[in-house]
Formats: structure tokens, C-alpha cells, sequence
């Protein structure tokens, strides 16, 4: 029985929901696992700062979050901004060390690899590390030189970390972990379901269904632009707000027999699976869960970055298109609803390209990560560690 302690970060909900879908297949397998979120390890000025600058970012001035990620793949593991970077939360990284007495620390997000990095370093503990990467791609940030192994979603992302200078050894091609209910047999039964789901919900089998999330600003800013679309287009829309409850008193006077508004929903498989194209940002977690659905995606602005890196990805695959603007997007979508027959090709290629059972893997190289020997590091064994190389 392993004690694994998952490290998440509250910025968005995809890293959540990879750390949960890595805390439920632990639990199932009888471990202890506990999930915590390092923001709220932060000064309360620090973590504000950091969210609103973040939303911000994404939101009003894309080209400028741009360069603030690729500023910070440019910054080496060794040097002094990275260990000033690595010492944000420490203390009570080190408070959870003492209490809950992880055989693995695991993070779906980069920071928190970095701070056990350092302490690894400091050889303040020897408890193993584990990064578990929830996009497409492989910011530099991920990369540390005290972590033992990389669990990443693809070999496109594997052949980064290894130009990066990480060992093929420390490399495991497990796919993005992603929850249960979204998992082979329960997607394939959900599918067998659909029209009786759409019955369910008063919507019609006859006429496509589209599904938007995964907005704010950032998809719905042109509002009047996209009632227009919706008003034009023959399909159903169904509009997830999440917890964006601002954006759902916006948008609530768009409902009507062909237009839902919802907030959060515990059953955004069932919508997926009931959908024929998803329109939504290009988020790690949520253009993997469309995958496993076999769900075409119409992927909106991605931001430069590693929603620019998932379009790339997703595309390339045949299971996505991609729109800048709402007029590219009313092109693609006439297309694609006179088209069942691509639309179908979408599909299939969407659920050739997604690697099912993401979590249960990463959970079983846990419990394996778990049982090896504590780490013992010399000076000289640590200076021979792995030094990712920079460019």
C-alpha cells in the first residue's frame, strides 16, 4: 500500500481533475492518497496576484501571456531564479512531508516539482517525485533535477522531454489521466445511449448537437456574433457555464427550444456523449476527455502556449478544426453540420488517437515509484544528476 500526496493547482479545473482521476484510481488499488492544492500554499497577496494576473493574461492579452511561457521555459533548473521560484510554498511542503509521510510526492502541476526538487537537493528528504504533464506538450518548467519520473501524453511529448536532456528511463507514455466515467466501456455504453439520452433531455435525435464550453471571455466574448450563429445554424446548442455563474446570468437570455444554458454539471460525459462537435478551448484535460467521447472539436483561439500545442496536436490527429474568429468558425460549422460523413471521420480519428486508462497507469507506476529503496545522494552522485539541457 502506497501514500502518495497529489499536488494540484486551482488555476483552471484541468489540474484538479487529473489529480482526482489519479486519487480515484490510487483509491480503488486500497492506498492512501491525499490531494492538495499548492496555490493555497501561497501568501494570500502572492496566490491573488497570480490568478488575476493568469485570467488576465488569457483573457485580455493572449500574445503577452505568450511570451510570459515561453520567458519562463527559458529559465535553467539550476539557476537562481528557479531556486527563488523553488522555495514558493516550502514550508508547508515540508509541513506535509512530516505529517502525512508520502512514499510519493506527484503533481499535475510544474511548481511544486521544482520546491521538492530543492529540498531533494538540500537532502532535507528523500521521499520520491513524479510530474504528471496535462498537456499535449512539455513546458521546461516541468523539467527538475530531482524527479523521478515523467508521466506524459504522447511520444511527441516524451521526444521533448528527451531533447530537454531527461533520461529515457525516467519517461512513461501513460496518456493524460482523466476520470472513470470516461473510460472505454463506460464511453461505449454511454454512446449506445444517445438518443435515449437526447430524450431524456428534450433535445432531438434529428438535428445536431453542439456543446460549447470551457469559455468566459475567452470563447464568448463576441457575444452578439455567436447568437447570430446559433440563430442561423440548424442544430442544438447546449452552453456549459461551469462555475463561471457571471457568464450564466449573461447568457440566459439565449435560452430557448434550440439553446441550453447550463451552469456546472456533474455530467459532462453524458452531454459529450450526447454531442456531435464540441466547440471549447484547447485545455489539456478537456480536448482529452473529447477524445476518449470521440468527440470532433472546433477549437477556438487557442492561446499561444500549451493551448496552442494542443490545437497543434488535435488537428494534426484529424479530430479537431481550428477558427480565430467567429466568421472562420460559422464557415467551419456550416461545413461540418452538412457533413455528417466528416464529421464521422472526425470521430473515429478522435478515438484512434486517445490512450484510455491514463490514470490506472500512472497509479500503478506510483505504487512501483513507491517501492523502490529511499534515495541516498552523495554530493558527487547529485552533481552527476541529470542537468536538463537549455538552448
Amino acid at each position: 500500500m502506497a501514500r502518495v500526496l497529489l499536488l494540484t493547482a486551482s488555476f483552471g479545473d484541468g489540474h484538479n481533475q487529473a489529480a482526482f482521476a489519479v486519487a480515484e484510481a490510487l483509491a480503488q488499488g486500497g492506498d492512501v492518497v491525499k490531494v492538495v492544492d499548492y496555490v493555497e500554499w501561497l501568501h494570500p497577496a502572492v496566490r491573488s496576484f497570480a490568478k488575476f494576473s493568469l485570467l488576465q493574461g488569457v483573457q485580455k492579452a493572449p500574445a503577452l501571456y505568450g511570451l510570459f511561457y515561453r520567458s519562463m521555459s527559458r529559465i535553467h533548473p539550476t539557476s537562481s531564479l528557479q531556486r527563488q521560484l523553488n522555495h514558493l510554498g516550502m514550508s508547508h511542503m515540508k509541513r506535509w512531508l512530516a505529517q502525512f509521510r508520502p512514499d510519493v510526492v506527484a503533481s499535475t502541476f510544474p511548481t511544486p516539482t521544482g520546491v521538492l526538487s530543492e529540498l531533494r537537493g538540500m537532502q532535507y528528504t528523500s521521499v520520491r517525485s513524479a510530474a504528471i504533464v496535462t498537456d499535449y506538450t512539455a513546458h521546461r518548467q516541468w523539467v527538475q533535477v530531482h524527479t523521478d519520473a515523467y508521466f506524459v501524453a504522447s511520444d511527441s511529448v516524451k521526444q521533448e522531454l528527451l531533447a530537454y536532456g531527461v533520461p529515457e528511463d525516467r519517461i512513461f507514455v501513460t496518456g493524460i489521466p482523466v476520470r472513470s466515467r470516461f473510460g472505454e466501456a463506460r464511453v461505449e455504453a454511454l454512446r449506445a445511449m444517445r438518443d435515449e439520452l437526447r430524450r431524456r433531455h428534450g433535445l432531438r435525435s434529428d438535428q445536431p448537437l453542439i456543446l460549447m464550453m470551457g469559455g468566459g471571455a475567452g470563447l464568448f466574448g463576441d457575444m452578439p456574433a455567436w447568437e447570430q450563429v446559433m440563430q442561423d445554424l440548424p442544430a442544438q446548442f447546449v452552453i456549459i457555464c461551469g462555475h463561471n455563474d457571471r457568464l450564466q446570468r449573461k447568457l440566459a437570455g439565449l435560452a430557448s427550444e434550440r439553446i441550453r444554458v447550463l451552469g456546472y454539471t456533474q455530467n459532462v460525459d453524458e452531454w459529450m456523449a450526447m454531442a456531435d462537435l464540441l466547440i471549447t478551448k484547447a485545455g489539456g484535460i478537456t480536448v482529452t476527455e473529447a477524445l476518449a467521447m470521440g468527440l470532433p472539436m472546433l477549437l477556438y483561439r487557442p492561446i499561444p502556449g500549451q493551448e496552442r500545442e494542443n490545437a497543434r496536436f488535435v488537428i494534426r490527429a484529424g479530430a479537431a478544426r481550428l477558427a480565430e474568429d467567429v466568421r472562420s468558425a460559422t464557415q467551419i460549422l456550416q461545413e461540418l453540420v452538412s457533413r455528417p460523413d466528416v464529421l464521422a471521420d472526425m470521430r473515429r480519428h478522435a478515438l484512434a488517437q486517445h490512450v484510455h486508462g491514463g490514470a490506472e497507469r500512472i497509479a500503478a507506476h506510483l505504487r512501483r515509484l513507491a517501492q523502490w529503496a529511499p534515495v541516498q545522494e552523495s554530493p558527487q552522485s547529485r552533481r552527476d544528476r541529470i542537468i536538463p539541457r537549455f538552448s
